[in-house]
């Protein structure tokens, strides 16, 4: 028996200088790139929370609209969407469904709680659990929140969830809603009407990954690249027509980070794989992908590379965590920084720096200058495990640990 729950709470007013969002995964641009903020060039050795709450388990990222934050996560047997000021945390509204879930034995360690981060658009919040619910979210502040659809997969798919639990983040595209629905070899990517839920277009044949789609002008069409369970497709994003595909597996079926595009290459890696770039390119018979180069390292496992004018910055899995800077012409790597920075982190640019917030709570700051590694400073934020992707909006950063999210500030230059 399916339970709704919805508790408003009075309405705070968004405190002055929140007006930036982050909406999704990776930012507005879906990307790793916060703009309009600009950090200062020194930075304290730690930071004290402007507030920090308890939110629930899970892995998903906050996202922040209009000055508000959204957290989704896990409370017993449900999962749960609150929705919280952003100028003190307080809570104004959260709404919960029943969301049983029995994580695999090899899984079991990483906990019940979702691992997509969700998505806001045009007054709605779309959220994948852990166990592969799709759900719409009307954040109407008139209603306080109310569901406006939802989407199980139990009838359509022999799992509804690959071993790891679902994990890529919902990707709005015009009027659609695309995921990666099922389990592994048994599922489809699709689209579904972002407002009545409606399915508008499918392709079946693959298993979903831990990877998030994106959507791209590239080669003169709009286009859906997502990485799948054995392959990195492009698909036409009003019909969801394969326009091209490229063979890609990893052992265990890991394939987790999400492509990034710079002008007309696709560039992508997994575990235990270095780093490829793809040429995309449209000619008399359609479109046609061929590899521009490979490059046996970086092997960038987890964490989701940056692209800064002509270099890519990732994190290798050399070294216990390593960062690097690749040329995208020829993927030669340029710059290597010391190890041990774990095996995930989130990074985002923030203006010529990069915030990059690891497991253990830790935020080295580092220039995003492709001619050697600098470290501006390194930050203790909280003390982890941190597994959620760093949010940065206006002046401020929301990192979620295993059970609370916290804003801090992002100092002005000069302490001022």
């Amino acid at each position: 028996m399916r339970r709704w729950m919805a508790v408003s709470a009075v309405l705070v007013a968004a405190a002055p200088g929140l007006a930036a969002d982050w909406p999704q995964w990776r930012g507005p641009a879906r990307d790793g790139v916060a703009p309009d903020v600009a950090p200062p060039s020194a930075w304290p050795a730690a930071l004290d929370p402007i507030w920090k709450v308890e939110v629930g388990e899970g892995h998903a990222g906050p996202v922040i609209a209009g000055g508000r934050v959204y957290a989704f996560s896990r409370r017993g047997e449900e999962e749960v969407l609150a929705c919280l000021s952003a100028g003190d945390g307080k809570v104004e509204w959260r709404i919960a469904y029943e969301a049983p879930y029995t994580p695999s034995p090899d899984a079991r360690e990483h906990g019940k709680g979702p691992k997509a981060t969700p998505a806001i658009d045009g007054g709605k919040v779309y959220a994948f659990g852990i166990s592969g619910i799709l759900t719409c979210v009307d954040i109407d502040r008139g209603s306080g929140g109310a569901v406006a659809w939802q989407k199980r997969f139990g009838d359509r798919f022999k799992t509804t969830s690959p071993l790891y639990g679902a994990a890529n983040s919902p990707l709005i595209e015009g009027d659609l809603c695309i995921v990666g629905a099922g389990g592994h070899d048994d599922g489809a990517l699709a689209a579904f009407h972002k407002k009545t839920g409606d399915l508008v277009w499918e392709v079946k044949g693959d298993g979903p990954s831990y990877s998030s789609p994106i959507a791209r002008d590239l080669a003169g069409e709009r286009q859906v690249i997502a990485l799948l369970q054995t392959k990195l497709a492009g698909l036409r994003a009003r019909d969801g027509k394969l326009l091209w595909e490229w063979p890609f597996t990893t052992e265990y079926s890991m394939n987790i980070i999400t492509p990034v595009v710079a002008k007309d290459l696709v560039i992508i890696s997994g575990y235990g794989k270095g780093t490829t770039a793809l040429r995309i390119a449209k000619g008399e018979k359609g479109f046609a992908c061929e590899r521009a180069w490979y490059a046996a390292q970086p092997v960038m496992f987890m964490s989701s590379p940056v692209i800064v004018e002509d270099h890519l910055y990732g994190l290798s899995q050399s070294g216990k965590g390593t960062l690097v800077c690749v040329a995208l012409a020829g993927g030669v790597r340029a710059w290597s920084s010391p190890g041990g920075i774990g095996s995930y982190a989130s990074i985002v640019r923030a203006g010529r720096q990069f915030l990059v917030l690891g497991t253990d709570g830790v935020l080295p700051v580092v220039a995003a200058d492709p001619s050697a590694y600098k470290e501006i400073a390194k930050v203790k934020l909280v003390e982890g495990p941190v597994w959620a992707h760093l949010a940065v909006a206006g002046n401020r950063m929301y990192v979620k640990d295993k059970t609370h999210l916290a804003c801090f500030a992002i100092p002005a230059e000069g302490g001022k």
